[in-house]
C-alpha cells in the first residue's frame, strides 16, 4: 500500500522554533498557503481512508488538503507529549540525551522519547496493513515526529544516527511503500 504523509503547515511555533506538543496551535497565513498547494498536488490522488492527528493545526490542514473526504482521528498519530518541556527550543531538545532514546519511553521532564513515538506508530501501521489492501493510498496528516517514526518502523531503523537526519517539512508530502 502507499502512505502519503502530509506535515500539517506552518504555525507561528514552527516560525520560532519551538516545539509545540500537544498544545493546539492553527495554521499561520504561511501554512494555510502550503496546504492548498498541496491540495493542489493531491487533487487527483484517490484515498482509501484519511487519518489526521487530533490536534488543530492538523485537523485544519487536513480540511485545506482533502475538504471532500471525512477523516480519521487517531491519538496515535498525534504529535509527542513533551511534559515539562512545552515551549522549548528545537536544538535544545535536540540537546536532550533522551530525546531520541531508544531505551527509555520518557525523559526525566516526563516528554515521550522516539521509542514511545515509534512504538504508538507500529502500532498504527500494524492495523493499517491488517485493514487495507496492497494497493490502497492512505492519507496521514500529522507532524514531523510522526513522519519521522513512520519512516523509521517502515524501514526497521532503530539506529539513531540515521533517524536524526530525516526531515519532513511544512509544506512536503512524504510518500511510502509499505
Amino acid at each position: 500500500m502507499k502512505l502519503f504523509v502530509v506535515r500539517h503547515g506552518e504555525t507561528d511555533s514552527n516560525v520560532r522554533g519551538i516545539v509545540s506538543g500537544l498544545k493546539d496551535e492553527g495554521l499561520n497565513e504561511n501554512g494555510i498557503k502550503q496546504a492548498q498547494t498541496i491540495n493542489l498536488k493531491l487533487a487527483d490522488t484517490k484515498f482509501a481512508d484519511v487519518y489526521v492527528s487530533p490536534t488543530a493545526r492538523a485537523i485544519e490542514t487536513a480540511e485545506i488538503v482533502v475538504p471532500e473526504y471525512k477523516y480519521l482521528i487517531d491519538d496515535r498519530i498525534t504529535e509527542r507529549e513533551l511534559g515539562d518541556l512545552k515551549g522549548y527550543k528545537i536544538e535544545d531538545l535536540w540537546a536532550n540525551p533522551l530525546w531520541n532514546s531508544m531505551e527509555e519511553r520518557r525523559t526525566k521532564e516526563g516528554a515521550e522519547t522516539f521509542l514511545a513515538g515509534y512504538e504508538r506508530v507500529k502500532e498504527f501501521l500494524d492495523e493499517l496493513k491488517q485493514k487495507y489492501k496492497d494497493d490502497d493510498q492512505i492519507l496521514i496528516v500529522t507532524h514531523s515526529f510522526i513522519s519521522r517514526c513512520i519512516w523509521s518502523v517502515i524501514n526497521n531503523n532503530t539506529d539513531m544516527k540515521k533517524h536524526v537526519g530525516f526531515v519532513h517539512k511544512n509544506d512536503e508530502i512524504k510518500v511510502f511503500e509499505f
